[in-house]
């Protein structure tokens, strides 16, 4: 027997109350959900147009009560950063657009990842180094002064090469019982001759060595350090071929030493000129082995070769005669 009527109206009714439950119900559930869970939507496999699955992960925390939140997509500070290993500052600094405006020009503050995972570092987190930074934005620093403590964290993990350093010529020394030296904002920290985030790998890899073999004007060579003793590394057998790329030709580390760099005047000095010819310089590391007087009388035209030809008279009789014409 079909049904009646009414009883079809009861029915259709009945559907319609329970269906708007329904819909209630989901719409309260989306409500929720949206305030507690960010959807993030990615391809099932890559090549599979149109193929996707729905992720649900934890919201991120709202900004901190100082309303200190980074431009960097809206993340809070106070979640990013702390985290261990670099991807929160890389939340920031992993954008190849962050820069700072100085005066006319721009300063980039961007850290490329992987080049940074090449390098010799690629294991230590970003406050191995920054240890003294405060996570706000803008950021803070303790000592004032962020830059010279990175340059100088090195000597954390690198104690050996930091207590030569600081007995060289390079380190700051007092002049007098409670004075600093006037002369320290000059002189130079790891990282100004070092760099920071892109050190090559140097054990067991050739191509690293190369690399730092190669950086001597970047090193030692650049303006305000040693650029006239670059300029006039000149002479044949040495700078002349350091600078046309030989792989043999010595950098000014080869002979003035690494981290102890003493001032020649110093008699322990393998640049003394009591030292030259000694294992300690030009025979030192397999250059000239057995070196004596010989191989001592040739190191004035090292850093002197400009200024000694020029001074000879029959070059200066050719000056003078093809400026002439």
């Amino acid at each position: 027997m079909s049904p009646s009527r009414i009883e079809r109206r009861t029915l259709i009714a009945g559907a319609l109350v329970a269906l708007a439950i329904v819909i209630v119900a989901l719409s309260a559930a989306i409500a929720t959900a949206e305030e507690s869970t960010t959807i993030i939507s990615a391809p099932v496999a890559p090549g599979t147009p149109g193929a996707s699955t729905v992720v649900t992960v934890p919201a991120m925390p709202a900004a901190p009560a100082s309303g200190t939140v980074s431009a960097q997509g809206g993340y809070a500070l106070d979640f990013t950063l702390p985290t261990f290993g670099k991807s929160g500052c890389l939340v920031c600094h992993g954008d190849a657009n962050l820069v700072v405006a100085k005066g006319d020009a721009t300063q980039s503050f961007w850290i490329d990842e992987q080049a940074y995972l090449m390098s010799a570092h690629k294991d230590v987190v970003c406050t191995g180094c920054h240890i003294d930074f405060g996570y706000s934005s803008p950021h803070t620093a303790a000592s004032g002064d962020w830059r010279a403590v990175a340059k100088q964290s090195c000597k954390n993990c690198h104690q050996d090469q930091y207590q030569q350093w600081s007995l060289s010529a390079h380190a700051p020394s007092p002049v007098a019982l409670g004075q600093a030296d006037p002369r320290a904002a000059s002189k130079p920290l790891c990282g100004d001759c070092h760099g920071s985030h892109y050190m090559p790998v140097l054990k067991n890899n050739p191509k690293g060595k190369a690399e730092v073999h190669a950086q001597a004007q970047q090193m030692c060579g650049r303006d305000g350090c040693h650029a006239d003793y670059w300029a006039n590394f000149n002479d044949y057998y040495h700078g002349a071929a350091y600078k046309k790329g030989a792989d043999d030709a010595p950098a000014c580390w080869t002979c003035h030493g690494t981290h102890a760099i003493l001032k020649s005047s110093d008699r322990t000095a393998p640049m003394n000129t009591a030292n030259l010819g000694g294992e300690n310089a030009c025979g030192t590391k397999g250059c000239h082995q057995g070196a004596g007087p010989a191989y001592a009388s040739y190191a004035p035209m090292i850093h002197g070769r400009d200024k000694i030809v020029s001074a000879n008279p029959l070059v200066k009789f050719l000056a003078i005669v093809f400026n002439r014409k």
